[in-house]
């Protein structure tokens, strides 16, 4: 039930930005996967220091079997974007703020529904000009999911929540726009906190938190932790560009390095995001696009599975690349 309402209200939040659809600016501060073809341009008035600028997409895919001999299962699959940006600039001073938000499912004729997107990413960044093109720049970052995530096909063991993980980071450094659609910010003293709200993932030590203290019989003495800080460096590396007519590309990329861990074997190791997107606009409704997310994080680690007697058993775990890749065809508007 909880998964339905929260698919209505993100597909009734579609319409409504459908109907309030307008022609605007290219605005490369935005992801351009959602960004329609434009007839004129939107112009700010001199004295309006505040702007404000929405994006939705929807994507689908079915897949329709009847008596299909080589096997298979009926399916729908759906997913909304959302982009949000509120911008405040006057004389050097500069407030951003941008919200980033997906959710998607996968509905099966006879199989369970599973969830197929699930992010939430709010940004704010206040910064002063004090040289052209450089920036003094503080940065505060949250990130989570709405839904809980399971280990399918085993839909019963829980591996992801609410909060669990979810990061805040707060980042001071200096940002450089010196060449068209490319910004560098680089902060030298960033503090994150991870957050795993839900205990049995705490207890289990899961996303780098201290993990629960058991007795012989596995019975809980002390419990995990449910918060963990860090404090390191911290990289983006953003780039928004035009490459073709039609033909948009998104790419940012995250460093992050923890140099106060406990662990001092840990000190070296970078945590990695990176996200690119491909932009093709069909026509004036229709956008094609192509989605490549890697992450590597030495706090979240991934099973090793072996086949033994014909079966598929879990032997281990260890830091693996992460990698998902998405091509979606759908629907955009703007407003």
């Amino acid at each position: 039930m909880k998964k339905q309402k929260l698919i209505a209200i993100l597909f009734l939040l579609f319409l409504i930005g459908g109907k309030a659809s307008w022609a605007g600016e290219k605005d490369y501060t935005l992801p351009p996967a959602i960004i329609l073809p434009i007839d004129s341009m939107k112009v700010y008035d001199s004295l309006d220091f505040w702007k404000f600028e929405g994006r939705m997409r929807l994507n689908m895919n079915t897949i329709i079997l009847s008596d299909w001999a080589d096997g298979g299962e009926s399916s729908l699959s759906g997913a909304t974007y959302f982009d949000l940006m509120v911008k405040y600039e006057k004389g050097n001073f500069k407030f951003e703020n941008y919200f980033n938000t997906a959710y998607g499912m996968q509905l099966y004729r006879y199989s369970s529904s599973r969830k197929s997107e699930d992010k939430m990413k709010l940004t704010s960044s206040v910064a002063h000009q004090f040289k052209k093109n450089w920036f003094y720049n503080a940065q505060l970052e949250f990130k989570s999911q709405y839904d809980a995530g399971y280990k399918y096909p085993n839909d019963s063991t829980i591996v992801s929540d609410w909060l669990a993980p979810g990061y805040l980071t707060l980042s001071l450094g200096v940002e450089n726009k010196s060449i068209n659609g490319l910004s560098i910010f680089v902060s030298p003293l960033a503090g994150k906190l991870i957050f795993v709200m839900n205990q049995d993932l705490a207890d289990a030590g899961q996303y780098g938190v201290k993990k629960a203290e058991k007795d012989e019989d596995g019975n809980v003495i002390v419990p995990g932790e449910n918060i963990k800080a860090e404090l390191g460096f911290n990289i983006k590396i953003r780039y928004r560009k035009e490459l073709l007519k039609n033909v948009d590309v998104s790419s940012n990329l995250v460093l992050y390095n923890n140099y106060a861990d406990s662990d001092l074997t840990n000190r070296w190791n970078i945590d990695v995001e990176w996200e690119t997107l491909f932009d093709f606009t069909i026509n004036r409704y229709f956008v094609a696009n192509l989605y490549l997310h890697l992450i590597y994080d030495h706090n979240v680690k991934s099973p090793i599975y072996e086949v033994q007697d014909g079966e598929r058993v879990k032997t281990g775990e260890s830091v693996k690349l992460q990698i998902k890749q998405n091509y979606g065809l759908g629907l955009a508007f703007k407003f």
